[in-house]
Parts: C-alpha cells; sequence; structure tokens
C-alpha cells in the first residue's frame, strides 16, 4: 500500500460516523487523497401486502431523497475546505452496499463508525463496520464515537502472527505511520498446562517470535519498531499492549472468514474492533 488516494465514509449519521468522517478527513489531508461518502437507504424483503395495503414507497423515495439532500450538504462543506468529494445513495443492505462500492470506486480505504456492540445485542443484530472490515476489498478504518479526535499517527500498534494478513496490516502500518514514528509489534502467545494449577507461557513459542521478529528488518524499511510479547488471549494482549504503549491507532490482520467459520471461530479482529478505544484499521492479506 504506497498511498491513500480515495477514501471511502460509509456514513448514517450518526456520533460514531462523524467521528469517522473526521479521521477519514485528516487521512484526506494528509494524503490530499478524494472523499466518496455513501449512505444506505434499504428497505428489508417483505412478503406479499394484503390486498388493500401498499409497499410504503412514498416513505422509502422520501427517506432517500433525503439521505441524498444530507450528503450534497456534506460534499458541499468538504469541497469549501479544499478537499475532493462526492457521493452516493445505496438501495441495499449497507454491508454489501459498501463493499461493492468501494470495488466501484477503487476505494484504498473505508472509513466506518461503529457502535461495539456486545452480548446479545450483538448477537442479533450484529454489526456492519465488523462485517465490512471482514469483506471490503481493501482496508477499513473503524472508530467508536468515543474516540478522541484526529491526531498525527506518531505510534502504531500492529498485532501480529507473522502470518500473511499480519504483514499486510504492517505494510499498511508504515504507510500510515508519521515520519519518523515507531512501530509496535504485539504478540500474544497461548499459555500452556502446567503441572501446577496455573498455565505457564511456552518458552519455544517466545524464541520463535523473537526469530520471525528479527526477520522483519527489511520490511520495515528503517522504521523504528519494538516486539511485545504478552501471554494470554490475542484480543485482551492487544488492547492491553495499546494501552501500555499509548499508540494512536491499531492496524491489524484479519482472515475473513465467512460463513460457519466465522461463527465457530469468530474473529480476534472483530473483538478488538467492538473494544478498543482507539481507531481500528484492519486490512485482508488478498
Amino acid at each position: 500500500m504506497a498511498a491513500v488516494q480515495r477514501i471511502l465514509v460509509a456514513t448514517d449519521f450518526s456520533p460514531h460516523a462523524d467521528r469517522a468522517l473526521d479521521w477519514a478527513v485528516a487521512l484526506a489531508r494528509r494524503f490530499a487523497a478524494e472523499l466518496q461518502l455513501v449512505t444506505s437507504v434499504f428497505a428489508l424483503p417483505m412478503a406479499p401486502a394484503a390486498p388493500g395495503y401498499a409497499m410504503p414507497t412514498d416513505y422509502l423515495r422520501g427517506a432517500r431523497e433525503a439521505a441524498d439532500r444530507r450528503l450534497h450538504e456534506l460534499v458541499g462543506s468538504l469541497e469549501k475546505q479544499g478537499l475532493r468529494a462526492g457521493y452516493a445513495v445505496l438501495h441495499e443492505d449497507p454491508s454489501s452496499g459498501i463493499c461493492a462500492r468501494a470495488k466501484e470506486v477503487r476505494a484504498d480505504l473505508v472509513a466506518l463508525g461503529t457502535r461495539g456492540r456486545s452480548g446479545l445485542g450483538h448477537v442479533l443484530l450484529g454489526s456492519v463496520a465488523e462485517r465490512v472490515a471482514r469483506l471490503a476489498p481493501c482496508p477499513v478504518l473503524t472508530v467508536h464515537a468515543e474516540v478522541a479526535s484526529p491526531a498525527p499517527l506518531r505510534k502504531l500498534l500492529v498485532p501480529t502472527d507473522f502470518s500473511r494478513p499480519a504483514e499486510r496490516a504492517l505494510q499498511l502500518a508504515r504507510t500510515l505511520v508519521e515520519p519518523g514514528g515507531t512501530l509496535v509489534l504485539a504478540h500474544a502467545i497461548p499459555p500452556v498446562l502446567g503441572p501446577g494449577d496455573a498455565p505457564l507461557p511456552d518458552p519455544s513459542s517466545e524464541a520463535w517470535a523473537r526469530d520471525e521478529f528479527a526477520k522483519l528488518a527489511p520490511a520495515l524499511d528503517g522504521v523504528p519498531a519494538e516486539l511485545d510479547l504478552r501471554f494470554g488471549a490475542p484480543d485482551t494482549a492487544v488492547l492491553a499492549a495499546a494501552e501500555a504503549h499509548r499508540v494512536d491507532l491499531i492496524a491489524m490482520g484479519t482472515r475473513g472468514r465467512t460463513g460457519l467459520a466465522h461463527v465457530l471461530l469468530g474473529s480476534v479482529a472483530e473483538r478488538v474492533i467492538r473494544r478498543s478505544p482507539l481507531p481500528v484499521v484492519t486490512a485482508r492479506a488478498g
């Protein structure tokens, strides 16, 4: 990822989406990138209406016209600030529409807000942000409303298991980190059962991780980096490392699981997106 030239910003006009737009604007200024805004006005498929009842086409048309006006105003405001911007109103479910639009406009990055649902709300409703992060054809930046205002990206955390998705995230982090900035690579080692009651770390995994980190020097291309080794669940380790190093953003890979594999195994990236107080940018291996 040599540069960010086009950023697709998905919005539902909520505080979460507004904060994602703030971050997208900051990145657009830094990279002189174009912004493309989208929203989705989508009607769920319905059973055939009973005689005498009509589908609410007038309501749907009005909602789409209102969304068009709001996006038009937003784009006008961005253009007055000297930014290049455009917009589109999508007529399909948000996650599918955002991914399709990202491919259509050849976006280098998708930015969107997330509410970070957990528990039953997450099980029932899922998350558009998490689905987009899993399926988008380009990296995805997710932001909670409570995330701080955009700031220079001087220190980035890159969770790594030294896989292809992690390598992709490292490339992305190198693109986003400010000149003179630093990277922290966090690797979580699951504990193994020892003879006592408490689980013990596997020392061979620690040695392997340090060897793999040493091999990354060419990929870092001179960007200073340190390794943070932690023992425990990966998502918990990532969030703890982010807090300990006071990083500005988390850049991580995702395998983009779908179907039964996703239901059974979930995704470390999704759990981090849900809980992180920092912006999270995810990248698939391709």
